[in-house]
Order: structure tokens, then sequence, then C-alpha cells
């Protein structure tokens, strides 16, 4: 075989974790010098980071294709640049994909999970499934689900940890300290944030919910930040982005929480933050709350800036957050009980701050870093043949 040239189909007009953590292993494949392509909408935001970055971008005009016309287009551009390789980074593009390799062999197929597993054990997703050539997730337990729920057969499941630019995960000290003045923070009291998009699977209601079940005494010694924009579904005819409405809605309410008396000095909502960095820094404990995550980016990064997380007993979280509150604290999903628990073990346990968070950025760091990463896609591609 020649060269490896790789396709890669990310069909998605939003800007979270999922399109974030692609397009900066795009760049950074890039960065070895594999000859790669990106199938992209024209509109997303996918499409506009990567022409900063001089990846070259094969866009389509619309906003959406079906799976079908995908297909069709994913075909001529198989036969245009002789590509011997597709990735597919999301369900409607692994359909795709598997679609445009009816009758074919060939280019090879892999697949990046970054959702849940759940049962797909029908005769579609048995041919479905049968057309991909590589399963890829950075969790090992989402894989173990894949074993038991998905028609593929175990040789073709990869482990590939998610590569972080461990360099940029330093300390910032005037930004913390800068950041924690700027919102009033009180010598005594902790910082519990959370970066993630304003969506009701992400549990953020239940996070802001976790104050109420906090007495006065606990409450005064905790600010909760919440940093993040509503889920984008779009974009308007002027370019604006259009949220989901299930997301616009939980952004007014945590705007209407803001306002009771209360929650005055505890309470704290951040748009979304291209430098990201200096905020977890300012923190002092991470939560996520998400009703399944399969594994997070903002869990990693919070993980190597030294910080302990609470995360919630569901999908891959577990995995990161370790047993026996190594690396932080489990609550239950959907539950502002739980986390208000996990609130108040680190006002009871100050101490376990700094020691699980050692702990987590020692993990993180071992396990997460950008050579490994992609000298095992690297590998991947030259072996599947």
């Amino acid at each position: 075989m020649g060269e490896v040239r790789v396709l890669h189909c990310i069909h998605s007009l939003s800007w979270g974790g999922l399109e974030i953590y692609t397009v900066e292993l795009i760049q950074k494949l890039a960065e070895t010098g594999l000859t790669q392509k990106v199938l992209c909408s024209a509109h997303s935001r996918v499409a506009e980071e990567l022409k900063k970055s001089g990846v070259e971008i094969l866009p389509f005009p619309e906003k959406k294709l079906s799976k079908v016309r995908e297909a069709l287009l994913i075909r001529k551009l198989i036969r245009k640049h002789k590509i011997t390789h597709l990735h597919s980074h999301t369900r409607l593009d692994m359909w795709a994909c598997a679609l445009a390799l009816i009758g074919k062999s060939h280019p090879k197929h892999i697949y990046n999970l970054y959702m849940n597993a759940t049962p797909k054990q029908d005769f579609v997703h048995r041919w479905l499934f049968s057309k991909v050539d590589a399963l890829c997730s950075s969790s090992e337990t989402i894989l173990n689900d894949v074993k038991k729920n998905f028609p593929i057969a175990p040789e073709k499941l990869q482990l590939i940890r998610y590569g972080r630019k461990t360099e940029l995960f330093k300390p910032y000290p005037k930004e913390r300290a800068g950041l924690r003045e700027l919102y009033h923070v009180k010598p005594d009291q902790i910082v519990i944030g959370t970066l993630c998009r304003i969506d009701p699977g992400k549990g953020v209601r239940e996070l802001v919910q976790g104050l109420e079940k906090l007495s006065e005494t606990e409450l005064r010694k905790i600010q909760l930040w919440v940093i993040g924009d509503p889920t984008i579904v779009g974009k308007n005819d002027k370019g604006e982005p259009v949220y989901a409405a299930e997301s616009a809605e939980l952004l007014n309410w945590i705007q209407d929480q803001r306002l009771n008396p209360r929650y005055k000095d505890h309470l704290v909502r951040i748009p979304f933050q291209k430098d990201y960095i200096p905020y977890i820094e300012a923190l002092d404990v991470f939560a996520l709350a998400s009703y399944n995550e399969t594994y997070s980016l903002s869990v990693l990064d919070a993980m190597m800036m030294a910080k302990p997380v609470i995360g919630t007993n569901a999908g891959g979280t577990p995995e990161q957050v370790g047993p026996d509150n190594d690396r932080g604290v489990l609550a239950e999903p959907q539950s502002a009980s739980s986390i208000a628990e996990a609130f108040k073990y680190y006002l009871k346990h100050p101490g376990a701050i700094p020691h699980q968070g050692r702990r987590a950025q020692q993990w993180a760091l071992q396990n997460h870093g950008w050579k490994e990463t992609l000298q095992k896609f690297l590998d991947l591609y030259s072996t599947l043949k």
C-alpha cells in the first residue's frame, strides 16, 4: 500500500467537546505530515477552525445533508482524491461512510465513538458495523459496553486515549487571583465550577439545585461557577447562533436563579471562554454532573490543572475519577441531593482538595499525552490495508 490518504467526516454544526476534540486531533495529525482532507459543512465552526490552521476542508454548502446524499458525496471524493481511509466522527457520518462502502472493501473505515454504547443488535446494525474496520474510544468502560451491546468483532476495538496539549496545563497564579477577585470570592470560600454546554443532559440544573440543599452556614463557604453557553443547533440568516430550545430555557432558568438574593454571592454564570484554562485554575474543585457522560475532555483538563472532580456515577466518568475517591467524588446522576453531599464532602474535608488534585494530575498526564495518541492512530492507519 502506498501513501495513506485520510478523509475525515464530521457532519456537525455544534461546537462542543466532540467537535473541539475532533478539530484538535485533525490539526495534530496534520503536524505529523499525514495527508488528510475533511468533509464538513461550510456553515460549521469546524470548518472555520480548520481553515485557520491550514487543514484542507471539502465543504458542502448545505447546513445538513441526509445520510444518502453524504454517502454519494463521499464516494465521489474517494475516487477524486484516492482516499485510503475514511474516519467518521459522528453517528450520522458513520452511517454515511457505511453506505458509501456498499460493494466496496476499500477504503478502510475508522469510527471514533464519543457516545455511550446502548444496545444495537438488530439486523440493520449488524450490517452497519460490518462496514466499520476499527472502532476507537478513549474509555475502557465504553469499549466493554461495546463488546456487550454492538454487533462488532472484539478485535476491531481500539483503546486510544484522548490526547491533550499537556504543555498548556501549568499554574496561572496571577490569573487565578484576578478572576477570584473579579467574582468577589471570599478567602474562606471554596469555588466549585463546571465547564460545559448549558444543556439539560449535562446536569447543570441539578448542579445549581445542589445549592438549595445546603444550610446557610454551608452555602456561605461556597461559590458555584457555571462556565459555558447553550447548545448551538445552527445559525440564522445573519450568521448568529441559534440555540436548542431546552438549552435556551435552561440558561434563562439559571439567570433567574442568580436573581435570588440567597445566591447573590454564590452562583456565577460565565460565558464560554476560548482561553479557558485560567478559569479552571481559578477553581478549587471541578464538577460535571452529566447524566451519562462518555469520557469528558473538560474533566481531563481539570485534572491536568490538579483539580479534584465531582462527577456522576455513569458512563466513563467513574473510570476518570477512579475508585475510593482517588481523584474526586462521585454523585448519582440527576440527583441534586447527591451533588449537595459532594459539595459538603469538600467543606468537611478541605485537605482532600490538594491531595486528590495531585493524584488527578498525575493520572491525566500519564495517560493523555498527544505523542502516544497520535502514534496509535498512525499505526492504525498503516495496519488497516
